[in-house]
């Protein structure tokens, strides 16, 4: 039998040679007895005796350098692991990410919580607090899924006067990757450029505090990675814009727009997708700019994405925003609104006539709307975000409703596997008592892709591993945003 080699390896010796190489003394500290996290057997992927003995073999070969990068490995790496095995990533890539994972994803994600203690910053990648979000991509034309993260990077110091918006760490751990994460294709120069036009100074970020309305959050930048089987990781960085309008008191839609026009370049100008975005907010006064993000890659495929706050609560509400009002036609276009209604009367089983126009979100609960710009193009694609998390039912009832909707598309086996497979992943979340895992779910169309839609996915670390909840951390963002709108 032959053996498959992946195409991107990060070795063991890139693991020992970066971490042993740090000058932090903390660092030193090797763990000599294996971890023994919970794993759940897998039989129909992967063995499950099998999985555990590769995570307990890597684990015992890592040096974790604190107890905080203990407990973030024990929390994280076994769902990370088994995302990697339920999408068929094979043993060596899986072995790679890992490492690069231990190497430079843990170490990011800052002081642990402690129960009971309100930490000094509070990273809200995802609404219950946790500091990292997993995510799994879905094609309609692919057998296989893609494996993605979001974290918001965190270190010991944010929350003071050194760093009160936390956005140091991010910076850190761009560089470390750029010298060290082999990633060859990471390119940080409209990174920088987005850097110097939303990053605050330390005299103004002091300045600004007062002026922030309580209970905002304070996070400013995450940063994401999809991981393509057996290539490198490929970074995207996602900002803020809120704080930087409330010190600034330009709007966040004309200083996301005033930021990308400075990354015109080699493959074009960014005007022609910024005016229709445009023209769509002016004729939707109450819908804000509230995220933007960039792919960190020098590609004419290279996005810039605007994400938007719609008030979409049905589907003729979805498609409006989905086509921005109707600017983006055609026959691809017409084959995604086929689709979606499709996936509505899944997601939404209604007994009435008028389906287009029923309102099926709880009270002032909305679609986002991702509108991805591409340098030279005409006009921007979009995606369309559906709020799981504030959605009424359980865990396992979405399960349900997806699994019917991927076996309607004729992806039967992972239609049928996804709820398992799902607690395979988050051994501790009762998906059959609650809800909170699923965060977001991605709706797009593309003649490339069909169907292309992405699950989000909180590891729900506070009632997961500590037995407590906190507060909805989004619920200042939601303020934010509608002052934002008026």
């Amino acid at each position: 039998m032959t053996r498959t080699h992946s195409t991107w390896e990060f070795s063991d010796s890139d693991y020992q040679q970066i971490v042993l190489g740090r000058k932090e003394p903390s660092f030193s500290r090797r763990i000599d007895s294996p971890i023994r996290p919970e794993v759940v057997e897998n039989d129909a992927v992967h063995d499950g005796t099998e999985a555990r003995s590769e995570f307990e073999s890597l684990t015992q070969d890592l040096h974790l350098s604190s107890k905080d990068d203990e407990f973030w490995w024990n929390s994280t790496g076994v769902s990370f692991h088994q995302l990697l095995i339920q999408n068929s990533y094979n043993s060596e890539n899986r072995r790679s990410l890992l490492r690069w994972y231990a190497a430079f994803i843990i170490p990011a994600l800052g002081p642990r919580p402690i129960r009971g203690e309100k930490p000094r910053f509070q990273p809200c990648p995802v609404a219950d607090g946790s500091p990292i979000e997993y995510s799994l991509n879905w094609k309609e034309t692919s057998s296989k899924q893609l494996v993605r993260f979001t974290i918001e990077a965190t270190s010991a110091t944010a929350g003071t006067p050194a760093d009160l918006f936390n956005q140091n760490e991010t910076l850190t751990l761009l560089s470390r990757l750029n010298k060290y994460g082999k990633m060859p294709k990471l390119d940080l120069k409209e990174f920088h450029i987005w850097k110097n036009e939303f990053y605050f100074s330390e005299d103004g970020a002091q300045r600004l505090l007062s002026r922030i309305p309580s209970g905002s959050p304070l996070s400013q930048i995450w940063i994401a990675f999809d991981l393509p089987h057996g290539q490198e990781p490929m970074a995207k960085v996602y900002f803020m814009p809120s704080l930087r309008c409330i010190e600034s008191n330009i709007p966040n839609e004309r200083l996301v727009f005033d930021t990308a026009r400075i990354c015109h370049g080699q493959y074009g100008t960014y005007n022609r997708c910024i005016d229709v975005l445009d023209s769509y907010l002016k004729a939707s006064r109450d819908e804000p700019v509230i995220m933007a993000a960039l792919d960190c890659i020098d590609s004419p495929d290279s996005r810039i994405k605007v994400y938007v706050q719609t008030r979409a609560n049905s589907l003729n509400g979805a498609k409006r925003v989905l086509t921005l009002n109707g600017q983006l036609a055609g026959e691809t276009v017409a084959k995604g609104l086929e689709a979606l209604e499709e996936l509505w009367s899944i997601l939404f089983p209604l007994q009435t006539d008028n389906i287009g126009n029923a309102i099926v979100f709880p009270k002032n609960v909305y679609c986002g709307l991702a509108v991805e710009l591409k340098a030279g193009q005409q006009f921007p694609e979009t995606k369309l975000h559906l709020p799981f998390r504030e959605f009424e039912g359980t865990d396992a009832k979405f399960c349900e409703l997806l699994s019917t909707w991927f076996q309607k598309r004729s992806h039967a086996k992972f239609g049928e596997t996804y709820r398992a497979n799902l607690g395979r992943v988050f051994p501790k979340h009762d998906l059959g008592g609650t809800r909170g895992t699923h965060t977001f779910v991605s709706f797009s169309y593309t003649e490339k892709t069909g169907v292309y839609m992405t699950m989000y996915y909180s590891p729900r670390i506070f009632d997961a591993y500590l037995g407590e909840s906190r507060d909805d951390f989004w619920q200042g963002y939601n303020d934010l945003w509608q002052k934002d709108s008026t």
